[in-house]
């Protein structure tokens, strides 16, 4: 007779433990039984579900809840980690606004005159950023200020000059491309507007795009007379 598999035994069990089986194929399936260990447990399982079979099903139910609640812990401490990194993101933001962040100060606001050879400021806490034309001839300023700047200063700072004017002070060195060191004397000081400022804030340079020195030199006389004409004139030697 051919092998019976084990699938089709268990296609009969159920109908083998209800008794209601044919004495042959009642006689097939008690042969196997005595043969097969794993459909013996099958059979067991199926007679006597009060027994081993509902002690198994106990122990595949206790395994999937925890694997439930592993993955429920596994979520919980993703959104916590996802919340505390967010809370983080946001004081660093808070902080960086409202205590690290450079706010330009509008020229209107700057509180700049010139007094005694010097360009002052009747504002008490700010700082002051220059920037030279190639020439040496120009110098292109602005201010800003912070929360921490102000709460760092325990003096007035109105009144302390930002640029002196005085010969000694306006006269500096420049050397150009080719290694030229020549004396320039400061002759204007413009104030910028706060787009300029925002596109010196880091970087404070001139263009070198171009082909030629001359090309350079052209392009770099182009930007300071853009920037001149969109900035605010604070102090002139001819004035």
């Amino acid at each position: 007779m051919a092998d019976i598999t084990c699938e089709v035994i268990r296609d009969l069990m159920p109908l083998y433990v209800d008794d209601v089986l044919s004495s042959d194929s009642k006689t097939l399936v008690e042969e196997h039984l005595e043969t097969c260990e794993d459909c013996t447990d099958y059979y067991h399982a199926l007679k006597e579900p009060e027994g081993d079979y509902k002690q198994m099903r106990k122990s595949d139910e206790k395994a999937a809840f925890k694997r439930i609640k592993g993955t429920l812990k596994k979520k919980r401490l993703i959104t916590i980690l996802v919340t505390a990194v967010c809370i983080a993101a946001l004081g660093f933001g808070l902080f960086y606004g409202l205590v690290v962040h450079e706010k330009y100060i509008p020229y209107e606001e700057s509180g700049l005159y010139v007094s005694e050879e010097a360009i002052r400021t009747d504002r008490n806490y700010y700082k002051s950023t220059g920037l030279y034309s190639p020439d040496g001839e120009t110098l292109f300023l602005y201010m800003t200020t912070t929360a921490y700047t102000q709460m760092r200063n325990n003096t007035s700072m109105a009144g302390v000059p930002i640029i002196s004017l005085d010969m000694a002070a306006r006269t500096s060195t420049i050397e150009d491309d080719n290694g030229t060191v020549t004396e320039q004397v400061c002759k204007e000081v413009y104030y910028v507007p706060e787009k300029t400022a925002k596109q010196y804030m880091h970087v404070m340079k001139w263009t070198n795009e171009g082909a030629t020195d001359e090309e350079v030199q052209k392009n770099r006389d182009k930007e300071v007379e853009e920037l001149k004409s969109a900035s605010v004139l604070v102090w002139s030697e001819s004035e």
